[in-house]
C-alpha cells in the first residue's frame, strides 16, 4: 500500500477512534475499500444528530447530491450504528426507487424501525447505496472476503462462498467452501494466481464454468488482484506491523461481494473492527536450548528425603543420566547432606557452580522464589519448571512474576536462563537425562531407532502415552513436554532443530500458541520443509471463536482450528486430524525416512479379499501400480492357482509363507512400483507367524529365519523402497508385530491405517 493510501485509511480509523468506536460504520468500510481499489456501489452518508441532514431541507439536499442525475436501478437505505451488525433483524434496512420522495420515506421507515426494535442503539445516521443488479442466493454469484488478525497467526485473509447461506455452506463442507491464507504467505508475491479451481469443488464453482454458469463467474486474475490488496491491508494494519502504526484492523468482512457480469466483484455489505496497540512477542536465547537438552551439570530443587515425591523421582531418574558429568548433579535441600547418594547443598546460593540445567519441582510460590534466586544469583543457564498452579489455574499473578523475573534476566551479560514449563513433565533427552517424575519400571525407555525424531508436546500426559506406545519401536532423540509456555514455546524448539541435520522428523502435539507464535511456527515449518525435513502436527482445541468475534460470518467459517490447520498445512506441515493419525504418521516418517519413493504408485498384497477391497477404497493419494508382464508372470508362478496375480494381489489363505514372500519380492522388483503395502491375515495355517508353543500344539516359530516375519524383515532390509505392513488379528499375534516393528518395519493393525500412513509419506517425500 502506498503512503498516501495508508494515510487516508489511517484517517478513517482515526475518525472512528476519536468517536470512541471500535466498530466501523459501513460507510467507513466503503471508504477503506475504495482506497485499496475495491469496487463498491455509489454511496453517501446522511449523518444523524446535530450534523447536516437533521433538517428536512438538509436531508433532501443530501439525497439530491447522492442521485446527481445518475441512472440507478434502485437505492438501499441502511442504518449506521456501531451497535447493530445485523441490520435486517433490527429493521435497519429498506429499499426504494431512485426517487427523492421514495428515498426520504425509506429513511423515515428505517429510523422508526430501529428506534422500535433497538431503542438503546446509537444512531449515527443512514447510508444510501446504489442497488446493484445481480442474482443473489445462487452459488457462484456471491463471494465472501474478509481479513482478520488471528492472535497466534497474525493477519490472515479468508475467501469463500458468500450470501445468506454462507454458514450453511461452511458447515456442509468447510474445507471446500472456504480458503484461508496468511497475509504473509510467499504465494502472494506472485502476481499470477495459483490454481484456484483446485481448492475444492464448491469454492472452484466461482472460477470454473459449470452447468449453473456457462462462463466462470469470477475472473481468477481479477480475484487474485483483489485478494492481494486485502492481504496488503491486513499486513499494513496488522497486529505484527511496526510500532509506528497506532491502529490494528482486527477484522473487515464483506459478505457478499456481488458477482456482476462485466464488472469486478462489488462489495455490498461490510463490517469492521479496530483496536489500538499490538502484540510484541518475546524472544528467547535459542542457543541456550542446548544447555537445556544436553546439560553437563544439573541442580534439582524439590526432592524429599523422607518420601518419594515428584522431586525425589526426578532425582532418581537423574542419577542414571549418561550426559551429565560425574559429580555434577546437586540436590538443593536445607537439612540433608545427601539424598539417594546425590550430594545436597543448603541453598541455591551454595551451589558450587553455575549449572547448565536447574529442575524446579516445588509448589508454585516456592517455585517462583527459586526461579528468582537462580536468575538473581546467575546460577543456571536453563530451567525446567515442573509444577502447575500458575496461569492454567487462574493464578495469573504468580505466572506474571516468574515471567518478569525471566525478562529481568535478559539484561544479564549472558542473557539469563531459558525456561521450559511450568506445568510440564520436562524432558527425556536420549543418552542424556530424564526428568519425567515417573518410575522407569512404569515408563521404560528401551533403546530403539528414532535418533532422527524430536517429539515436542504441550501435554506431558500425551507425551507419556506416545512414549509408552512407541517403546522398543521408536525412542526419539528428545521428548519435550513444554507445558504452558511461560518462556520457551513450541516454536523455540522447532527453531533450535533447524541447525541439527540429524533430526529429520519433528512431531508436535500443540494445544495453543502464544501471541503471534503460530505465525513464527509456520515460517519455521516452511524452512524445515525446504530443507527436506518433515513436521507432523496434531493441534488440539478444535473449538470456535469466542462470542464477541462470532458475530461475523468469518468467525463461523474460519475459527481458531480452521485457521491453524490452514496455516500449518499451507506451510507444509503434515497435519493429523486424530491422535491415531498422529502416531501413524510419526511411525511412518521416522522409520522410513531414508527410503525416498520415486512416486506414489503402490503395490498391495494380502491373503484376504476384504483387505484388498479395503485398501483400494483407502488409497488416499496413492495410485495402484500397473504390474509389468514379467511381474504378473512371476506372481502366477509362485502363488496358488486360485490367487489373483495382479494389483492388488489376493494371495488367498492357501498361500504358504514361502509363496507369500516370493510374491512380495516379485512386486518389489517391479520398476513401476514405488512403495508396498504388505498384509497377511495371520490366522491361516499356511503361515508361520506365531511364537513357539511350549505345549507343542503347533510347530510355528517366528524366531526361525524361515518364519513370515523374519522373511519379511529380510526382504525389507534388502529393498530401498518404502514398505509398510498390516497385521489385522488378535493379541496372540502381538509378538509378530513387535518383531517386525523392532526390525524397522512400520506395522499397523488395520490395512486402511497402513495405506493412509504410506500415502502421506509418499506424497510428501516424493515431492521433497
Amino acid at each position: 500500500m502506498d503512503s498516501a493510501a495508508r494515510e487516508q485509511v489511517r484517517a478513517v480509523l482515526q475518525g472512528a477512534d476519536s468517536a470512541g468506536r471500535k466498530q466501523l460504520l459501513e460507510g467507513e468500510v466503503y471508504q477503506i475499500l475504495r482506497l485499496i481499489g475495491c469496487d463498491t456501489p455509489r454511496f453517501a452518508v446522511i449523518p444523524a444528530g446535530n450534523g447536516p441532514g437533521k433538517s428536512a431541507g438538509e436531508r433532501r439536499a443530501a439525497i439530491s447530491a447522492f442521485l446527481n442525475g445518475e441512472a440507478m436501478q434502485g437505492v438501499v437505505v441502511k442504518i449506521q450504528s456501531p451497535d447493530i451488525l445485523h441490520k435486517t433483524e433490527a429493521g435497519g434496512i429498506a429499499f426504494a426507487a431512485a426517487d427523492p420522495n421514495a428515498i426520504n420515506k425509506a429513511i423515515d421507515t428505517v429510523l422508526s424501525g430501529v428506534r422500535t426494535r433497538a431503542p438503546e442503539a446509537r444512531l449515527e445516521g443512514v447510508l444510501l447505496c446504489e442497488r446493484v443488479a445481480y442474482e443473489p442466493h445462487i452459488p457462484g454469484s456471491e463471494l465472501l472476503l474478509s481479513l482478520r488478525q488471528d492472535p497466534a497467526f497474525g493477519p490472515v485473509v479468508v475467501a469463500g462462498i458468500g450470501g445468506i447461506l454462507t454458514e450453511w455452506y461452511g458447515k456442509l463442507a468447510p474445507s471446500e467452501t472456504t480458503w484461508i491464507l496468511s497475509a504473509h504467505d510467499p504465494k502472494l508475491a506472485d502476481a499470477n494466481p495459483p490454481d484456484l479451481g483446485g481448492l475444492g469443488p464448491a469454492f472452484a464453482l466461482l472460477f470454473r464454468p459449470s452447468r449453473l454458469h456457462h462462463t466462470a463467474p469470477v475472473d481468477a486474475k481479477a480475484f487474485w488482484d483483489l485478494f492481494r490488496r486485502w492481504a496488503d491491508l491486513a499486513r499494513t494494519f496488522g497486529n505484527d506491523a511496526g510500532e509506528d502504526e497506532p491502529f490494528v484492523i482486527e477484522e473487515i468482512e464483506v459478505n457478499p461481494f456481488a458477482v456482476v457480469s462485466g464488472r469486478a466483484p462489488v462489495a455490498l455489505d461490510g463490517i469492521a473492527r479496530i483496536v489500538r496497540g499490538r502484540t510484541v512477542p518475546r524472544r528467547r536465547r535459542i542457543e541456550k536450548v542446548r544447555n537445556l537438552l544436553e546439560p553437563r551439570s544439573v541442580a534439582l530443587v524439590g526432592a524429599s528425603a523422607k518420601a518419594v515425591n515428584a522431586g525425589r523421582m526426578i532425582l532418581q531418574n537423574l542419577r542414571t543420566a549418561e550426559g551429565v558429568a560425574y559429580g555434577h548433579i546437586y540436590a538443593v535441600h536445607p537439612k540433608e547432606k545427601a539424598i539417594d547418594t546425590i550430594p545436597c547443598v543448603p541453598s541455591i546460593a551454595a551451589l558450587p557452580e553455575k549449572v547448565d540445567l536447574a529442575v524446579v519441582a516445588v509448589p508454585a510460590e516456592a517455585a517462583r522464589d527459586a526461579i528468582r534466586d537462580f536468575i538473581r544469583l546467575e546460577k543456571a543457564h536453563s530451567i525446567i519448571l515442573i509444577p502447575g498452579g500458575f496461569a492454567e489455574t487462574g493464578a495469573m499473578s504468580l505466572a506474571a512474576e516468574i515471567i518478569e523475573a525471566i525478562e529481568g534476566g535478559r539484561a544479564q551479560a549472558d542473557g539469563g536462563p531459558v525456561l521450559c514449563g511450568g506445568n510440564c513433565l520436562g524432558i527425556v533427552s536420549k543418552r542424556q537425562y530424564n526428568t519425567f517424575f515417573l518410575p522407569q519400571y512404569k515408563l521404560p525407555f528401551h533403546d530403539a531407532r528414532g535418533d532422527n525424531l524430536a517429539a515436542i508436546s504441550q501435554s506431558g500426559a500425551y507425551l507419556v502415552t506416545l512414549s509408552s506406545n512407541m517403546d522398543g519401536v521408536i525412542y526419539p532423540k528428545v521428548s519435550i513436554s513444554y507445558g504452558n509456555q511461560m518462556d520457551l514455546t513450541v516454536s523455540d524448539f522447532v527453531e533450535y532443530y533447524l541447525d541439527d541435520p540429524g533430526v529429520q522428523v519433528i512431531a508436535c502435539y500443540i494445544e495453543g500458541f502464544q501471541p503471534l507464535d503460530g505465525m513464527r511456527f509456520v515460517d519455521l515449518v516452511r524452512r524445515h520443509r525446504e530443507s527436506g525435513r518433515a513436521v507432523i502436527v496434531f493441534k488440539g482445541g478444535k473449538t470456535a471463536l469466542g462470542a464477541q468475534a462470532a458475530a461475523s460470518h468469518t468467525a463461523s467459517l474460519a475459527g481458531d482450528y480452521a485457521v491453524a490447520r490452514s496455516m500449518m498445512a499451507g506451510a507444509g506441515a503434515i497435519v493429523a486430524e486424530t491422535l491415531n493419525q498422529f502416531e501413524d504418521f510419526t511411525k511412518a516418517f521416522t522409520m522410513l525416512y531414508d527410503r525416498m519413493p520415486s512416486g506414489c504408485r503402490v503395490g498391495l498384497i494380502s491373503n484376504a479379499g476384504f483387505e484388498c477391497s479395503a485398501a483400494m477404497d483407502s488409497l488416499y493419494s496413492l495410485t495402484p501400480a500397473p504390474f509389468s508382464e514379467a511381474t504378473r508372470a512371476r506372481l502366477g508362478e509362485c502363488l496358488p492357482n486360485v490367487a489373483h496375480a495382479d494389483n492388488p494381489v489376493d494371495a488367498t489363505p492357501m498361500a504358504t509363507t514361502e509363496q507369500f514372500v516370493k510374491a512380495v519380492e516379485a512386486i518389489l522388483d517391479d520398476p513401476g512400483v514405488d512403495a508396498l503395502v504388505v498384509s497377511a491375515v495371520p490366522v491361516t495355517q499356511a503361515l508361520n507367524d506365531l511364537p513357539p508353543d511350549p505345549a507343542g500344539t503347533h510347530s510355528e516359530n517366528i524366531y526361525s529365519l524361515s518364519s513370515l516375519p523374519q522373511e519379511l524383515i529380510r526382504v525389507f532390509r534388502a529393498s530401498k523402497k518404502p514398505i509398510v505392513a498390516a497385521v489385522d488379528s488378535g493379541r496372540i499375534y502381538d509378538p509378530c508385530v513387535v518383531l517386525l516393528e523392532r526390525a524397522g518395519v512400520p506395522t499397523y493393525r488395520k490395512i486402511d491405517r497402513a495405506t493412509r500412513a504410506l500415502s502421506r509419506y509418499c506424497s510428501v517425500r516424493a515431492r521433497g
